[in-house]
């Protein structure tokens, strides 16, 4: 059996999106240039957009997550997203101020010729797992008013061996 990221793409890269999420059981909807997803995350569900650029040379994946900051967390807020983005590598979070909205955005160039299944997939399971690895940070941050250094170390927390 061959894989569906392994077979050719299709043609528009948004009937890839709308693909990728279908495979991935989330529910999407469909306009002229976006579709908006509803993903199941570990902690919540996310709502991803996805476009492309009018140029056709790219492609912007923003994820909102349900979760404001105000003026009494915005500094620790601030700090844990600057320290969050110095470890990630593909991606990035951001803060929309006015709003206390924390998002995560993925705006990437790329020639829509290359935008094939495995692609696409990759841009949508990177934005979920980063929010369901970061998330709980936020909310340290927000409900147990712990600082960002506390919150961050909190969350990247491994452990090893068996007990």
């Amino acid at each position: 059996m061959t894989s569906l990221a392994k077979k050719d793409f299709l043609d528009d890269p948004l009937d890839n999106v709308e693909l990728a999420a279908s495979i991935q059981n989330w529910t999407y909807d469909r306009s002229d240039n976006e579709v908006s997803i509803i993903a199941n995350g570990k902690h919540n569900n996310y709502q991803l957009s996805v476009s492309l650029r009018n140029d056709s040379k790219g492609i912007d994946v923003v994820c909102g997550f349900d979760l404001r900051f105000n003026e009494k967390n915005k500094f620790q807020i601030l700090k844990l997203v600057s320290s969050i983005n110095a470890q990630i590598w593909l991606g990035h979070f951001d803060v929309w101020d006015k709003e206390g909205l924390i998002i995560y955005r993925n705006s990437s160039i790329i020639d829509r010729r290359n935008l094939n299944l495995e692609t696409i997939e990759t841009l949508l399971l990177d934005a979920v797992n980063s929010i369901d690895l970061y998330f709980p940070a936020f909310q340290y941050i927000l409900w147990a008013g712990k600082n960002s250094e506390e919150a961050l170390s909190t969350v990247l927390f491994e452990t090893r061996g068996e007990a």
